[in-house]
C-alpha cells in the first residue's frame, strides 16, 4: 500500500483514476463536492467513534481502486481512511479536506477568471 495522505492537487490531477469518498453530511456534499465523488454521510458517526456506517458500507467501495477520503478539514477523513485500511483497502485522506480543495482548485480558478 502507498502513503496514507494525498494532496488536493494530486487528487485533481488523478480524479479519473481515484475513488473519492466524501464522508461529509449530504447537505454539505450537495453544496460543493469534488466532481465524480461519492457521498457516504457518516461524518457525525465517525466524530462519535461509531464505525458501523463505514463498516456496513465497505461492500459498496471498490477493493481494487485507490480510495481518497474527504471531509471538512481532513482529520475525520484520516480516521475513516485508517479504518478502511484495516479492512484491506488502499485508502488515503485528502490533506486539508474540502477546505483545502477549495483553496487550491476552486480558489485558483476563481482568481484566474477574475484576472
Amino acid at each position: 500500500m502507498s502513503n496514507t495522505i494525498i494532496t488536493p492537487e494530486e487528487v485533481e490531477s488523478r480524479t479519473d483514476e481515484l475513488f473519492v469518498l466524501d464522508i461529509r453530511p449530504a447537505y454539505s456534499f450537495e453544496e460543493e463536492h469534488i466532481e465524480g465523488s461519492r457521498n457516504l454521510p457518516i461524518y457525525d458517526q465517525l466524530q462519535g467513534k461509531n464505525f458501523i456506517g463505514l463498516d456496513v458500507s465497505t461492500s459498496e467501495i471498490p477493493e481494487d481502486e485507490e480510495i481518497v477520503v474527504v471531509c471538512f478539514s481532513g482529520s475525520t477523513a484520516a480516521i475513516a481512511a485508517e479504518r478502511l485500511r484495516e479492512h484491506g483497502f488502499d485508502a488515503k485522506q485528502m490533506v486539508g479536506g474540502i477546505a483545502g480543495w477549495q483553496s487550491t482548485t476552486v480558489g485558483a480558478t476563481k482568481t484566474a477568471l477574475s484576472a
